[in-house]
């Protein structure tokens, strides 16, 4: 069974951050391949929400996963509505935690 995929209002700015950081130091070309890997990765769980690690002691049901090497994608699932929440996409260690908590409050 498939599962809607829901973005923060936030999450466009992530991923316009992580193009202006890529496209500094690789060009566009990198950039625009590093974001279609991402949102493959994302679109992905549609179909399989429970990949990736557990953060509980974040947030509950909080999970995050690797993409495009460099990124983390972090969400929550709603069992019940079956949908998965994006609260936030980071690249190269940016600090996912501290945003993970206040979006999703």
């Amino acid at each position: 069974m498939t599962y809607r995929l829901r973005y923060h209002p936030a999450v466009s700015e992530d991923l316009n951050r992580i193009v202006e950081m890529i496209t500094d130091y690789a060009g566009p070309r990198v950039a625009r391949r590093k974001l279609d890997e991402i949102a493959r990765v994302a679109q992905g769980l549609k179909t399989l929400p429970h990949k990736g690690s557990r953060r509980d002691h974040v947030l509950p049901s909080l999970r995050a996963i690797p993409a495009a090497k460099r990124a983390v994608i972090v969400f929550t699932i709603d069992e019940d509505l079956r949908e998965v929440h994006v609260l936030t996409i980071t690249y190269a260690g940016a600090d996912w935690i501290t945003r993970a908590e206040a979006r999703g409050k």
